[in-house]
């Protein structure tokens, strides 16, 4: 940033110097320097969050191109009194949620086949690997029934390891409202995974 407070846009600017927020500066005077650089910082945690939702590669990298887009333009209108990434998983989680409100009535999950174990297992892959799977694909179903804000903030701390207060900032509620949020979501879960837990 130079003397008039403006974005450097130097050709030979050390993008991954700069904050967050200068870059997103930059960005907002459309370099694309500056958004991928952005992109290369935060694209694989968006897109967890976008697989978290959606359940399958396809629609999570469709939903991070989109959230990136979102980004790029909302930028000018971004306010340094919001920490950038709060402001970030907001946009995320926003159009995370809009998505799956919009194929309510669809399953989530459909990339994953209930033969997927069995042929797995005839393919020699080592049984410890398909409990593992097995584990992850029962805690995806189970965070797929409870709702949507419960599922989210147990995404953004358990996933993101996100505290209670930036998991408030993304959502715009209390920390209060997201201990509510998770403790309920954490029952919910529990009540989910017991018959797996119990074969």
């Amino acid at each position: 940033m130079n003397s008039d407070g403006q974005t450097m846009t130097s050709p030979d600017l050390a993008w991954h110097d700069l904050s967050d927020e200068d870059l997103l500066k930059a960005v907002a005077q459309r370099n694309k320097d500056a958004f991928r650089e952005l992109m290369r910082r935060y694209q694989t945690r968006i897109y967890r969050i976008a697989y978290r939702f959606s359940g399958d590669a396809e629609h999570a990298a469709e939903l991070t191109q989109d959230i990136f887009f979102k980004v790029y333009c909302a930028a000018p209108r971004y306010t340094p009194e919001a920490q950038f990434f709060t402001w970030l998983y907001r946009i995320a989680s926003n159009h995370c949620l809009n998505f799956t409100r919009d194929r309510k009535n669809r399953p989530l999950d459909q990339s994953v086949p209930a033969e997927t174990v069995p042929e797995a297992a005839a393919a020699g892959i080592p049984h410890d690997e398909l409990e593992q799977r097995e584990r992850a694909l029962a805690v995806r179903q189970a965070l797929d029934r409870i709702p949507e804000r419960q599922r989210l903030a147990l995404t953004l701390l358990r996933f993101e390891e996100m505290s209670y207060r930036d998991i408030a900032a993304v959502l715009g509620c209390s920390v209060a409202a997201v201990e509510s949020l998770i403790s309920r979501g954490m029952a919910a879960l529990k009540k989910y995974l017991a018959p797996y837990r119990e074969q």
